[in-house]
């Protein structure tokens, strides 16, 4: 299993959105992605495929564009998964010392929803590898050492197996390089949430959310449709795409037993 992961903030910092793309067969996503991005002669000046991104959806060619990555996501294999975080409902002071400073307390944070979103979707994964791009954790911490020490050793808090790890590799990614172009319709995915919850004047981006609404057959990508599901149920009717709205528990304690889907 190869996972991409990923984020999205809005430019207000409000929302914080964690993706992960599963990707089974990881070859053809990969494959047909490329094959894509040829047909659609999307070259640069140095004739290597360019980065395509929802931010960059700003004509009618570029919509088309990652409205063919969607088509290839629902046909491959592959699977999505969101954690939504509305930092307005989060305590941050519950993620350290009220004398520490506040990106440590997000960097604290940060890791935690990530590790929730792997915890959850990992169960039954084993030797996965995971891909996290560059961008995705605040700059100095030791996101990706803490992350090994929880899915990539046996006997560790997310390893269940007593003789394979949940992960055997986690590593920094670069989207733009064409070994990792599949990250870019993680991003595309991502943006569509971000685009639902923060409308928008831009044409292009609300119609590549409009057609991955219509291909995913659900009514929207808000917590209004997606609250009232819980896990199991999402996972069996929404085995392709589904998004876990985090809400605090009673004591505004980010745990395992929180409010989930």
């Amino acid at each position: 299993m190869l996972i991409y992961f990923d984020e999205s903030y809005d430019q207000e910092h409000r929302y914080l959105i964690l993706g992960a793309l599963f990707n089974p067969h990881p070859k053809f996503l990969h494959r047909e992605w490329l094959r894509v991005k040829q047909d659609f002669n999307f070259f640069g000046q140095n004739k290597k495929l360019l980065e395509i991104k929802y931010n960059y959806c700003t004509t009618r060619r570029r919509q088309e564009l990652c409205c063919a990555g969607i088509d290839i996501f629902m046909k491959s294999t592959s699977y999505f998964r969101a954690i939504v975080v509305d930092q307005k409902i989060m305590d941050l002071e519950r993620f350290g010392k009220k004398s520490e400073d506040k990106k440590i307390k997000m960097a604290r944070a940060y890791k935690k929803f990530a590790e929730l979103l792997l915890s959850h979707n990992t169960e039954e994964i084993y030797n996965g590898v995971l891909l996290t791009d560059e961008l995705t954790r605040c700059n100095g911490d030791k996101f990706i050492e803490i992350m090994k020490q929880d899915f990539c050793v046996i006997g560790g808090r997310h390893c269940a197996d007593e003789h394979k790890p949940t992960l055997k590799e986690i590593t920094d990614i670069k989207s733009h390089l064409e070994d990792y172009h599949v990250n870019q319709i993680n991003d595309i995915l991502l943006g569509c949430i971000m685009n639902n919850l923060k409308p928008t004047n831009k044409e292009y981006k609300n119609n590549v959310r409009k057609y991955l609404i219509k291909k995913l057959d659900v009514k929207s990508l808000l917590p209004e449709y997606w609250d009232r599901y819980s896990k199991t149920f999402a996972e069996e009717h929404y085995p392709k795409f589904n998004i876990w709205y985090w809400r605090p528990g009673n004591n505004q304690k980010t745990s395992e037993n929180s409010e989930v889907l």
